[in-house]
């Protein structure tokens, strides 16, 4: 594809209003122009990729997942999964520690094309490899790179393999940070696990040592055991405990979200942190779910589970069915509030207006009935239901079309990874 190119056909909706008939003009990685199909193209000449009645929306936001586990389908845990804990202890957390250089890279490489395919155009992803910790962001920060998407990166900083451990993930995190302040592609963020593997030593040392524009991105109130541990020591709950080690802020990003205190939910209100919902993570884990009604503005994340962001807003529709929450909240977690939160790392993208980077997906779902900016939501749930990508372009670049990677070799990708794979679960199981 040109540098220059007119995509249209279809109804477009640009993360604000609908054009039933639409196209954008891209050039050099912008959208230059956005409006009717017939005065886009009467107005501007440049190759013209017709959609045929595709649905156009703006690029997905994975608000919250974990590349590392791209590779564990079929890993058979070390023991009961009955608990949350039991699961951390028993999959999660050997998986990590089986991580080695080149399984990190093919994890991060399987992981990013299937965003990529379901119209992903930004992660936030949480990475833990606790046998492989420096330059293990950099490592993921090359697949990104090379596989054309935006994402945001950090290592989970915990205390699972020892209080000494915690100045190096603290370490990874920073370096990696103030190396990638300025790419428009790659940005860091401060990782912290949960409450319940970090000691207040950790979290002063996290706060003595993190740049102030840094944020944080961590787990809070997942399960009820995490609860407790962000009250032992005195404070209200998780994010009270942040806040008394001033580790929070409005570009906090808060995930999960289950098990807060009244002060929790109030800190929230006031500071107003990006908080990400992981609902199909949450009902596998058998953790509960967050509370809409007190905590309204969110994002939708998948924590490792799937890449698609139409299928998480699914599922959380149908689990939202019995509190009658307003549609438009759902509308905004993956429009509204996922533009909001990109704004920190990557200005000028999650919309599709003139000047804003061009990150758009062009979905495999041409609508047979009447759509609307009101009716949108129910499209995606009920009509699209899961995301597949027709065309994802990042930064005016068509990364995939018409079921194909434009510049990666998938299926050289994925042999290679099989055989990774394999020596990945072999480690695991010892």
């Amino acid at each position: 594809m040109t540098h220059r190119f007119i995509v249209g056909g279809g109804p477009l909706y640009d993360g604000h209003a609908l054009h039933p008939d639409g196209a954008m003009l891209v050039d050099d990685g912008a959208v230059a122009a956005l409006g009717p199909v017939a005065a886009i193209r009467r107005h501007h000449e440049a190759p013209f990729v017709d959609v045929r009645g595709r649905l156009i929306v703006p690029g997905f936001l994975n608000a919250h997942t974990h590349l590392s586990s791209s590779l564990a389908a079929g890993l058979t845990p070390l023991g009961s999964t009955d608990t949350f804990v039991q699961t951390l202890e028993h999959l999660w957390w050997p998986l990590d520690a089986a991580h080695d250089e080149e399984s990190i890279y093919y994890s991060a490489l399987v992981g990013i094309m299937e965003h990529i395919k379901a119209g992903t155009t930004t992660i936030f992803n949480h990475h833990a490899s606790m046998n492989c910790v420096s330059g293990s962001l950099e490592i993921i920060a090359r697949a990104i790179r090379e596989c054309g998407v935006r994402a945001t990166l950090c290592f989970e900083t915990s205390e699972r393999t020892g209080r000494r451990a915690v100045s190096d993930h603290i370490e990874e995190n920073i370096e990696f940070f103030e190396a990638n302040r300025h790419d428009s592609f790659v940005q860091g963020t401060m990782g912290l696990h949960a409450s319940l593997t970090l000691g207040d030593e950790s979290l002063s040392e996290v706060a003595a040592s993190r740049p102030p524009d840094m944020p944080i991105h961590v787990d809070v109130g997942e399960a009820s055991e995490d609860f407790d541990a962000g009250t032992h020591d005195g404070s209200d709950g998780p994010i009270d405990r942040l806040h008394e080690h001033h580790l929070l802020d409005e570009h906090s990003l808060l995930v999960h979200a289950i098990h807060l205190s009244r002060r929790d939910t109030a800190l929230i209100e006031e500071i107003g942190p990006h908080v990400v919902f992981a609902p199909q993570s949450n009902a596998n884990n058998g953790v509960g779910r967050p509370d809409p009604v007190s905590i309204p503005r969110y994002l939708l994340g998948t924590d490792g589970v799937s890449a698609d962001m139409i299928e998480t807003l699914r599922y959380q529709y149908l689990l939202l069915r019995s509190t009658r929450t307003p549609r438009t909240a759902l509308c905004d977690a993956i429009f509204e509030h996922a533009t909001r939160a990109r704004a920190h790392h990557f200005p000028g993208t999650g919309r599709l207006a003139v000047g804003s980077r061009a990150d758009a997906v062009v979905l495999d779902y041409a609508p047979a009935t009447e759509l609307h900016e009101e009716n949108l939501i129910d499209h995606l749930i009920f009509g699209a239901k899961r995301a597949v990508s027709h065309m994802t372009i990042v930064d005016g670049r068509v990364l995939f079309e018409n079921g194909a990677f434009t510049t990666l070799d998938e299926e050289r990708i994925r042999a290679h990874a099989m055989r990774v794979a394999k020596k990945l679960h072999t480690r695991f199981h010892g």
